[in-house]
């Protein structure tokens, strides 16, 4: 609460636009520049963002396993570099403020 105080909306609407535009920009280069079709890219990108939730929604939406095919590979990929890009990211943010 102190931060939303402190900063007020810019925070939460950063923070959406942390989350949304990576996912944005990946459905939309998905499906117009590499043609991956829709179960598939929208279960590499609930790997993307590491999120079971995600695709246990899109699992029971789709009545379909095939969005696990995109979700796989891309949620190992996210596990490791998150880990690893994590520290890097810190580091840079407290150079910068």
């Amino acid at each position: 609460m102190t931060l939303i105080r402190e900063h007020g909306a810019a925070l939460p609407l950063l923070g959406l636009a942390v989350s949304l535009t990576p996912a944005c920009l990946s459905l939309w280069v998905g499906h117009k520049i590499l043609k991956i079709e829709g179960p598939l890219l929208v279960g590499a990108i609930a790997g993307q963002h590491v999120s079971t939730p995600a695709i246990s929604a899109i699992l029971a939406a789709s009545e379909s396993s095939v969005p696990l095919l995109g979700y796989t590979v891309t949620y190992a990929i996210a596990n490791v570099m998150l880990p690893v890009l994590g520290p890097i990211i810190v580091a840079l943010a407290y150079r910068v403020g």
